[in-house]
């Protein structure tokens, strides 16, 4: 049953930066879009339009993919064109940053700003609320970026001090936050991400998309990204061992890897993943990897569910929607423990160190075997998911823009 909170504060009007809200195989969309939601079911329609008001600001031109949800009380409210808009992305999301969003939060009446994504203005003409997601350009080696992202990340950064308050999907986080930024703890608040519910799947359904990807009775999957830092090249070559070490099954297959996500053009911080593959034997007919491109949201979750195991070997996550979503769904799960997946992840999976091949192998074969660990991973994992509710983010969130009104009173 969904708790319900009214606004403690009179007239509180809350403008949301919507500039993600068309992106939502992104972090940053996905967390704009359950929050969203979330915040339309937890405050009470008999408070909506009196006390509390939200608007969900998106850029000029933005046409949005499908009708934003506004219940009593939640409004969209479109840009105007900017001064030197069009001239570039990265110039046109600037100035949306900078003048855009706080001139269209003004105009809907708001008194505090939230930007869901590391970003603030410069100059603070109103309260604002920012949440960092993660801090991977100044914690992880390699991720720093162009000149030009360089530039936009310090200006980001000295809007993002000047917040009233901002809050980080886990206390791994909320710790580089601090150390990055130099603020104090007072200033930052651990506030994690919830995970959708998703419905006990038939055997037929998990049947269905096994056939339709052709894929076997028996799985790992992957899914989560292909930068550096989530390691694939790392689970390839631990694959390699998996299948030295299991052989072939009673009825002559190999153990299956399935990797799902469009794999990106090395460079950068884009590994060549492909030519990893290769150079491993991992092409052609009869592969025991299996490459299936791009996966739909829908078919995501029955996914994670018709496999025998989740493997995400990444080495740092600022929280891990991949894996939480997985052990939502009774996937037994083994993770690395980088960055947030030791809070995330828990007692729900199993843990190896960042980097580590041999464990990462090590706890793949041991979790592929052994029939009642995945059992006991699998209901430990729900358990743990349950955990994280988008309900749950919403009243936290809440509460931080209660808190600030208040304190701006």
């Amino acid at each position: 049953m969904t708790t319900r909170h009214s606004c403690y504060n009179a007239d509180m009007r809350v403008a949301l930066n919507g500039y993600f809200w068309n992106q939502p195989r992104t972090g940053s969309g996905q967390y704009l879009r359950h929050m969203w939601t979330a915040l339309s079911e937890l405050v009470p329609p008999s408070r909506q339009e009196t006390t509390c008001g939200f608007s969900l600001l998106v850029p000029p031109g933005l046409q949005t993919d499908e009708p934003v949800p506004t219940p009593p009380g939640f409004h969209t409210r479109q840009g105007l064109s900017l001064p030197l808009g069009g001239t570039s992305a990265n110039l046109d999301k600037l100035l949306w940053e900078e003048l855009g969003v706080v001139r269209e939060a003004r105009h809907s009446g708001a008194g505090l700003l939230h930007t869901p994504y590391l970003s603030a203005p410069l100059r603070k003409t109103l309260s604002t609320v920012v949440t960092a997601h993660d801090m991977i350009p100044w914690v992880v080696p390699g991720y720093k970026g162009s000149l030009t992202v360089q530039l936009y990340l310090r200006l980001a950064v000295q809007g993002v001090r000047h917040a009233d308050l901002i809050m980080a999907d886990s206390d791994a986080s909320r710790r580089d936050v601090i150390k990055v930024l130099g603020v104090s703890p007072r200033k930052v608040r651990t506030v994690y991400l919830g995970v959708e519910s998703h419905p006990q799947y038939a055997r037929d359904e998990l049947d269905e998309v096994r056939a339709r990807l052709g894929l076997p009775l028996h799985f790992a999957f992957y899914m989560g990204g292909f930068d550096r830092r989530k390691n694939v090249p790392l689970l390839l070559r631990a694959w390699r061992k998996v299948v030295d070490a299991l052989g072939h099954s009673a009825g002559g297959d190999l153990p299956m890897l399935a990797i799902g996500g469009g794999v990106p053009e090395p460079g950068g911080v884009f590994p060549d993943v492909m030519g990893e593959a290769a150079s491993l034997g991992f092409q052609g007919q009869g592969s025991p990897v299996r490459f299936l491109g791009r996966i739909s949201e829908g078919d995501k979750p029955l996914l994670m569910a018709a496999a025998r195991l989740f493997a995400y070997p990444s080495a740092y996550e600022g929280f891990g929607l991949d894996p939480l979503e997985a052990m939502s769904v009774g996937c037994p799960v083994v993770s690395s423990s980088g960055g947030s997946l030791v809070e995330v992840v828990g007692d729900g999976g199993l843990l190896v160190p960042p980097d580590d091949e041999a464990a990462l192998t090590e706890a793949i074969v041991r979790a592929w075997k052994d029939d009642a660990l995945r059992q006991e991973l699998a209901q430990r994992g729900r358990e743990q998911a349950s955990c994280f509710t988008w309900q749950r983010t919403a009243q936290q969130t809440l509460a931080v823009y209660q808190g600030v009104t208040r304190t701006e009173d």
